[in-house]
Order: structure tokens, then sequence, then C-alpha cells
């Protein structure tokens, strides 16, 4: 079976650009089976002009519809959300996801106190040191699969965006990040837009990659695409990657319902 993008980005979001009909478009010109839009739902204050507001959650899902209908028996499109998780702020989260019908719904930590982890700008103005950012995220991270309401964890080990090599304490905490995750049944996005950032390698790497196996923690793909020309990216070369480290399967969701499809390392356009 081709491969799948699970994480694609709509301008909604204030800081992608393309519409939803390009990245679709694009989508298909790769030979992709399916991609799900899965744009920002921030309610942390520092992040909220990076997300669509609670208000436009509905006007995204119709026009993830539109795009849907259009591109049928092209491209099958699945429509979820990356929800920002922080402890202060979830409940209200899950209240706004409850009240819609979605494929999936995904968390993701971006946020160390008033901190964006991830922030270009706020990188070199962390009030933490390495191994702080280290312990602070992975604390986050433990409490959100705790919840146990999200289907998707993304980009696990984001927290090393900016580091050539990992930070502190990071590698020695895999094994415990993939026994939570196969005891809470939440499967693990392998983000490929690491690729392409300072760390040079997917969210999660190889370690992590390596106890998810090990722990038959299930995964599926993402390009984390702002544009439409990052959809697919890196996409096949992170595919060979699972495959070496004992995958066989990818997960895609319908209605929140996971189905494990056949993984395919061998596409032909390496985005």
């Amino acid at each position: 079976m081709p491969l799948v993008d699970y994480h694609v980005h709509t301008p909604l979001c204030n800081h992608a650009r393309g519409s939803m009909e390009a990245f679709a478009a694009r989508a298909a010109s790769l030979g992709l089976s399916e991609i799900c839009f899965l744009d920002h739902l921030t309610l942390h204050p520092g992040g909220s002009r990076l997300s669509m507001s609670p208000r436009e959650v509905g006007l995204y899902i119709r026009a993830c519809g539109r795009v849907r209908e259009k591109f049928a028996g092209q491209l099958a499109i699945k429509i979820g959300l990356e929800v920002d998780y922080s402890p202060e702020t979830f409940s209200r989260a899950r209240e706004i996801v409850e009240t819609f019908s979605l494929d999936v719904v995904a968390g993701s930590v971006h946020f160390l106190g008033s901190h964006n982890l991830v922030s270009h700008r706020e990188r070199d103005n962390m009030p933490l040191s390495p191994a702080g950012r280290v312990e602070r995220y992975l604390k986050l991270l433990f409490a959100m699969l705790d919840e146990r309401f999200f289907d998707l964890a993304c980009h696990l080990d984001v927290v090393k965006k900016f580091d050539k090599e990992s930070p502190p304490g990071l590698a020695e905490a895999w094994d415990a990040v993939a026994a939570r995750m196969a005891e809470t049944g939440t499967v693990a996005e392998v983000n490929a837009s690491g690729l392409s950032h300072p760390t040079g390698e997917a969210y999660p790497g190889p370690g992590l990659l390596s106890a998810l196996a090990r722990h038959g923690v299930p995964v599926t793909l993402g390009s984390d695409a702002h544009s439409p020309d990052e959809v697919g990216r890196h996409l096949p070369q992170v595919a060979r990657e699972l495959g070496r480290a004992g995958f066989s399967s990818l997960t895609t969701f319908c209605r929140r319902r996971p189905l494990a499809v056949a993984l395919d390392p061998c596409l032909e356009n390496d985005a």
C-alpha cells in the first residue's frame, strides 16, 4: 500500500500557506493513499496566534469535508486536530473536541510554562538548561499520555529540535515512554520534519523507534506540512527506517478507530 501523511496543516493555523486543495493535490500527485488534515488547536495563551480559534473549528471541519468530497476516488482525506496539551487547558480542549466528529485526535507538547520550545525566536531565551527542558517536557508528555484521550502522540522527542546531539537525560527515558504508550494504547506519529531541522533526524529518532517496536506501539507517518510542497516530505526515507526498526504496518484512523495497513517503504517519489 502507498504511504500516508497524517500531519498536514492548513492556513487556518495562521502559520501555513497554500490552499487546502493545493495540499491535497500535492499528496495525490505523489501517489499517497491517504492524508489527514491535523491542524492546531492551541488554547495556551502563548500559542493562540498560531492556531485556529475554538469558534473556527467547525469552519475547519466543513472546509476539510469539502476537500474530501472534491478528491473522492483520488485520495482518502481524514479530518483531525492537533491539540496542544497543557494541564491547565486540557478540560476546555476536551470539551471542544468532543463537540465534533473527527477521525483522529492528536496530542502534542509545545510549551514549557510560557516558553514555546519549538520556536526559533525563543530557543536562545529558554530559562531552563537542556536537562531541565527534558525533565519538564517528559513530565508533560507522561501527563498527556495518562489522560488516555488522545489517539495519536505527535513528534514525541521534539524537545531535541535544536540539538545536534540528544539533550541530557533524553535517551534514557525512551523505554519508559514506549511502555506508557503501549499501556495507554496511544499510536506514535513518526514525524519526518526533523530531517529538515537542526537535529537532523525524525521525531522520534532511532533510539525511541527501537523502544516503540520492542513494546509493540503502533505508528503512523506525518510530514508536518505547512505548505503544499512539504506534503510527503522525507516520508519514503522514514518508512525505510521504520522497516529497519521492525515495523511492518502503519496505523490509519476512521472516526477515531485505528486500522493497521501494510507498510510500503518503496514510494517512488522521495519528497
